[in-house]
C-alpha cells in the first residue's frame, strides 16, 4: 500500500490520500445501501492527473472510479479496493458565453454555480433537477431529468461537448459530430467508457415570470388524459404530479386487515411568461378534467427555479428510491398496481410518490433507453426507510421493476438499480451487444467504475456485487 501511495504522489499533481477519514468519506453514497472502501483517494488537479491515475491503475491491475457529490443510490460512484477520483477538486467555470448560449466548465462544478452565474445574464440551462448541489459530471453521466424535460430532454441531451479520458488513458474531445461514438456513450454512461474532465453545455434565455396552477384530481385516468394533452400540444413549460393517499377506513374481510385508501393526484403546471397579465386562465384550464383548482402561484423566474428543499442525509436511513419509465399506454395499469402494493411494505402515508412526463423525440442518448412510445410517463417512488427494513423493501421494489420491464418500461438508472444480466438485457434490448462492444473498445481491461453494470463475460468486467 505504501508503494502505491509513493508511486502516485510522484505522478499526480493533486492530492493523494489513504487516510482513514478520507476513505470513509467516499465509502457510501446518498442511497446509503451499498458501502465500498477504496485503497486510495485522488483529488486531481487537471485532466493530466486523471490520465496518470488511469494508466497507473491499468498497469497495477487496480480498478478506478470517479465521484463528485456522491448523490447516486446504488453505489454507482463507489470503489472497492482500488482508486477513487474525487472530482470535486475540478470545480471551475472556464468560459461563460451568454450571447452564444453555452458555457465550458469542469465536471465538479455544481449546477448551483452555473445557475448563480447564469441568472444575471438572463440565461439558464434548459433542464435543472430538483437538487442544484449535484454536479455537471454526475448528472451528465446519469441523464439529469427535471420539470422541463418533456420539452428539452435530459441534461445530457443539452450537452454540446465533452473532454473525456478513456480507459486507456487517452484524452479525447468529443461532440455529436467529432468522436461521436464516445460522446453518445459517455453521456448517461455512469463512467463506464471514460471519465469526464470538461463539459460544454448549452444555455437558453428565460422569461422573467412564471405562473403555476395546482390542480387536484381524484381520477387517475383524467390526470393522464390532461397531462398527455398539455405535453403533446406544448401548452406549458413545466409539469409534475404528486400522489397523496387519504385513509378512508380499515377493511377486515376474509380475516385480513388492510387500509382503504383513496388516492388524490396533484398536477402542477407552469407557464413561463413576459407578463402574467397575458395569460388566459380559461383558455388554458377550460378543457381540463381536474377535481378542484387548488391554487395559482405567480413568481419571478428566479424564485420559481429554486428547489423547495433537500432531503437530509442520515446515517441510519436508506434512500430506496426508484423511477420507472413507462409507455403511456401502460402507465395507468402499472400505477394502479404499484399503488395497491405499496401499503404492504412501506408506510404509504409518508413516502413521496409522483410522476413526470417525457417526450421521446427530445431524447437521443442510447445509454438512456426509453420505452417504445412517443410519450413516456415516469413514476417515482421515494421511500427513505430505517436500514433494518432495506432488504424487504428492495425485494418489493425489484418486483415492481420486473413488472415495469415486462410492460415495456425501462428504469432510470440514477435511482436504486439491482440488475442481473437478464435485467440489463431487458433494459437495453437489441442495443445491449452494442453497449458491450463500446465497453470493450474504450475500457479494454475493464478498470472503469466496476460493480454497477453486469457485463457479458467476454467484456472482462466482473461485478463486485
Amino acid at each position: 500500500m505504501n508503494s502505491i501511495i509513493t508511486d502516485l504522489k510522484k505522478i499526480i499533481g493533486g492530492e493523494v490520500s489513504n487516510q482513514e477519514s478520507d476513505l470513509a468519506a467516499v465509502s457510501q453514497d446518498f442511497g446509503n445501501i451499498i458501502h465500498k472502501y477504496p485503497q486510495v483517494v485522488i483529488r486531481p488537479q487537471n485532466a493530466g492527473d486523471v490520465v496518470q491515475a488511469i494508466k497507473y491503475a491499468g498497469q497495477q491491475g487496480l480498478t478506478i472510479s470517479s465521484r463528485s457529490g456522491g448523490h447516486s443510490l446504488s453505489g454507482q460512484c463507489l470503489n472497492e479496493g482500488g482508486i477513487l477520483l474525487d472530482m470535486r477538486s475540478l470545480n471551475q467555470i472556464h468560459e461563460f458565453c451568454p450571447d452564444k448560449l453555452w458555457f465550458l466548465a469542469d465536471p465538479g462544478v455544481s449546477w448551483n454555480q452555473v445557475v448563480d452565474t447564469a441568472i444575471p445574464h438572463g440565461v439558464i440551462p434548459p433542464v435543472l433537477t430538483n437538487n442544484f448541489e449535484v454536479t455537471l459530471g454526475g448528472t451528465l453521466s446519469a441523464a439529469g431529468l427535471g420539470l422541463s424535460s418533456f420539452r428539452y430532454g435530459s441534461q445530457a441531451d443539452n450537452c454540446l461537448g465533452l473532454e473525456v479520458v478513456t480507459g486507456t488513458g487517452d484524452i479525447v474531445w468529443c461532440t455529436a459530430d467529432e468522436n461521436s461514438e464516445l460522446f453518445y456513450h459517455v453521456l448517461c454512461g455512469y463512467g463506464q467508457f471514460g471519465i469526464i474532465t470538461k463539459v460544454k453545455n448549452t444555455l437558453r434565455t428565460y422569461r422573467p415570470y412564471t405562473r403555476s396552477y395546482f390542480l387536484c384530481y381524484d381520477n387517475l385516468d383524467h390526470l393522464l388524459h390532461d397531462a398527455c394533452g398539455l405535453v403533446s400540444q406544448a401548452r406549458i413549460d413545466g409539469l409534475v404530479c404528486l400522489f397523496s393517499p387519504c385513509l378512508q377506513g380499515i377493511s377486515r374481510s376474509n380475516d385480513q386487515i388492510k387500509p382503504l385508501i383513496q388516492w388524490f393526484y396533484r398536477m402542477q403546471i407552469t407557464l413561463e411568461v413576459d407578463s402574467v397579465y397575458e395569460i388566459n386562465d380559461g383558455e388554458l384550464l377550460g378543457d381540463l378534467k381536474f377535481y378542484r383548482h387548488i391554487h395559482t402561484e405567480d413568481l419571478s423566474f428566479e424564485q420559481f427555479i429554486q428547489p423547495l428543499g433537500q432531503v437530509p442525509y442520515s446515517v441510519n436511513t436508506a434512500n430506496t428510491w426508484i423511477d420507472v419509465l413507462l409507455p403511456w399506454s401502460k402507465a395507468e395499469e402499472f400505477i394502479n398496481i404499484a399503488l395497491q402494493r405499496l401499503p404492504s411494505f412501506v408506510d404509504f402515508r409518508t413516502i413521496p410518490i409522483g410522476s413526470f412526463c417525457l417526450n421521446s423525440r427530445h431524447h437521443k442518448m442510447p445509454m438512456f433507453p426509453l420505452p417504445d412510445d412517443e410519450l413516456i410517463m415516469g413514476l417515482g417512488m421515494y421511500p427513505s426507510i430505517p436500514k433494518a427494513q432495506v432488504q424487504s423493501v428492495l425485494k418489493q421494489l425489484n418486483l415492481l421493476t420486473d413488472l415495469g420491464l415486462q410492460m415495456g418500461g425501462k428504469r432510470y438508472m440514477a435511482t436504486w438499480t439491482d440488475f442481473d444480466l437478464p435485467r440489463w438485457r431487458q433494459q437495453f434490448g437489441s442495443y445491449w451487444p452494442r453497449v458491450n462492444h463500446i465497453k470493450r473498445k474504450y475500457d479494454p481491461v475493464g478498470i472503469l467504475n466496476p460493480g454497477f453494470f453486469r457485463w457479458e463475460e467476454n467484456t472482462l468486467v466482473v461485478s463486485e456485487e
